[in-house]
């Protein structure tokens, strides 16, 4: 997100007050409708395998693949091995969380087909700065069910850090007890 992004929840720790204030970002929402008319993320792309970067349907686990805390400079390892395990048919969605921190992603990869999300934060960072930091370097996926057992042995394998997240929800949004309502909330329609 943008400076005046920042500036306006530097002061706020009520996770929904801030959700409230991204749902109505003209940024998000002129992303969305990018996203509606191509919905690929363009560092995800090879010339023969694009992949969707909008979660797909209910009930498909959610990861976060690589640095999501800010340590790295550099992903394009963790990009390399989402490249391979997307030729290898191993995700259904993929997108990279960059300067827009992972709530703006999750939101991101959840608009195209009205789904939500149910994730688990990690204990390690303050939920404020795990859902809306932005120094990420991670990549957001969705995985089938019966594709994940080989997924998570491919990314393990290939020394890619790896959090298992949650799981895609038929619209609500919602992490650990906490609820942000539902993506129709997030959406002009």
């Amino acid at each position: 997100m943008n400076e005046n992004f920042k500036k306006q929840i530097a002061d706020i720790d009520d996770l929904v007050q801030i959700a409230e204030i991204v749902s109505g970002s003209t940024e998000l929402k002129e992303r969305i409708s990018v996203f509606q008319k191509k919905p690929y993320d363009y560092l995800l792309c090879r010339e023969n395998h694009t992949i969707g970067m909008h979660f797909q349907k209910k009930g498909d686990t959610i990861y976060l693949l690589g640095d999501y805390k800010g340590g790295e400079e550099d992903n394009s390892s963790t990009i390399e091995v989402v490249m391979d395990a997307i030729e290898k048919k191993l995700i259904e969605s993929a997108l990279t969380v960059g300067n827009s921190g992972l709530f703006c992603s999750l939101i991101e990869a959840s608009a195209i087909n009205s789904l939500g999300f149910d994730i688990t934060s990690d204990s390690e960072l303050c939920e404020k700065e795990f859902l809306f930091g932005d120094k990420s370097k991670a990549v957001l996926v969705s995985v089938v069910g019966i594709k994940e057992s080989e997924f998570v042995d491919y990314i393990y394998n290939n020394g890619v850090d790896i959090m298992l997240l949650g799981h895609i929800t038929k619209g609500e949004l919602r992490m650990d007890d906490l609820s942000f309502g539902y993506i129709d909330d997030f959406l002009d329609r």
